[in-house]
C-alpha cells in the first residue's frame, strides 16, 4: 500500500543539506546567527547538549536528542541559553583529554532544508516546528545524529551527510503530523488514497472497509480531520503531483498526458474544483500530542 507522507513530500519536494557541526570553546556561551534567507528553511539538531532555537520572536529549547525547522524570512539563531551572546569561538587552547583531539565539537549539527510552493497547504508547517510534537522523538534522532558525527572521518562526507540531515528533517516533518494525516483511523483509508498507481481511485464505501467505519463515520472523521469529504480530499490529494508540476514549469500539455487527462482543459476543469475546496483544508496545529 502507498504511503501518505512519502506521497505529500514527493509532490511538495524537499531538498535538505547538511552545512556543519558547530565547535565552540568548552563550557562556554554563545549564540549562532543564521543568515536570513528567504527561500531556505534552516535545521538543527543537538546530540549532546540542551540548545535553545530562535526565529523572529519565537524560541524553543531543544533537548538531547531532538530537532528544529525554522522558516525562512525572518533571523534565526541557535544558542547555549535563550539569552543573546558572542558567536562561538575556539580559543586554540582546548584540552583534548587525552584523546589527542582538541574538544570543541559541540554535537550540535545544523543546514538547510528547501520545499516547493505547495508546502504551506500540503504540510502546513509553522514557522518554528520542534519534535516537541512527537511523544518519543529522541531514539531516532540520537541515532542518526550518531551517524552524522562518523562521517566527519570520511574522505568525502558531504552525501553521506546530506542523506543523514534528511532522515533529521523528515523526523521533525513526521513528529508534527501534517494536518490532513493526523487521525491515526483513517491511514490505510488515506495511504490508499496516496496510491497514485491505482488506476481508479477508491471509493467511499472501500475506504470505509479500510477504516473499519461506517460509510457516515467515515464523511465525518474525514471532514473533521481534513475539512474534504473523502471524494473532495482524493481530487485534492491526486492532483498534488499535477500542481507541482505545472509549478515547476513542466508544459502542460506534457503533464495533462503524463497523469492521464484526456486533454489539457479537462486538466484545468479538474484543477479548477479543486481550488474551490483548498480553503476548506485543515491547516490548524494539533491541540495536543499525537502517538505515531
Amino acid at each position: 500500500m502507498a504511503d501518505a507522507l512519502r506521497t505529500l513530500i514527493g509532490a511538495v519536494g524537499l531538498d535538505v543539506a547538511h552545512t556543519a557541526e558547530l565547535e565552540a570553546d568548552p563550557g562556554s556561551a554563545w549564540t549562532h546567527r543564521f543568515p536570513t534567507d528567504r527561500d531556505h528553511h534552516v535545521w538543527v539538531a543537538t546530540r549532546s547538549q540542551p540548545v535553545w532555537v530562535g526565529r523572529g520572536e519565537e524560541r524553543e529549547r531543544l533537548e538531547r536528542g531532538t530537532a528544529a525547522l525554522l522558516a525562512p524570512g525572518a533571523a534565526a539563531w541557535v544558542g547555549t541559553d535563550q539569552h543573546p551572546h558572542p558567536p562561538p569561538t575556539v580559543s586554540g587552547t582546548c584540552p583534548d583529554w587525552g584523546l589527542g583531539v582538541a574538544m570543541v565539537l559541540t554535537g550540535v549539527h545544523h543546514g538547510t532544508a528547501a520545499f516547493g510552493p505547495l508546502m504551506p497547504e500540503a504540510l502546513a508547517l509553522p514557522d518554528c516546528c520542534t519534535t516537541v510534537w512527537r511523544p518519543d522523538p529522541g531514539d531516532d534522532l540520537r541515532r542518526t545524529l550518531e551517524h552524522l558525527d562518523e562521517q566527519g572521518h570520511r574522505r568525502w562526507p558531504g552525501p553521506y551527510q546530506d542523506a543523514l540531515a534528511r532522515m533529521l528533517v523528515l523526523t521533525v516533518l513526521s513528529a508534527w503530523r501534517p494536518p490532513v494525516l493526523r487521525d491515526n483511523s483513517l491511514t490505510r483509508a488515506v495511504n490508499a488514497i496516496a496510491d497514485l498507481e491505482a488506476t481508479t481511485p477508491p471509493t467511499v464505501p472501500e475506504l470505509a472497509a479500510l477504516a473499519g467505519v461506517s460509510p457516515s463515520t467515515l464523511l465525518r472523521r474525514f471532514r473533521a480531520t481534513t475539512g474534504l469529504t473523502p471524494d473532495e480530499f482524493t481530487r485534492w490529494f491526486r492532483t498534488l503531483p499535477v500542481r507541482a508540476a505545472l509549478s515547476a514549469g513542466t508544459p502542460p500539455d506534457r503533464v495533462a498526458a503524463d497523469h492521464g487527462y484526456p486533454s489539457v482543459a479537462a486538466m484545468r476543469r479538474v484543477l479548477r474544483r479543486v481550488e474551490r475546496t483548498t480553503s476548506r483544508l485543515d491547516r490548524s496545529p494539533p491541540d495536543l500530542l499525537v502517538p505515531l
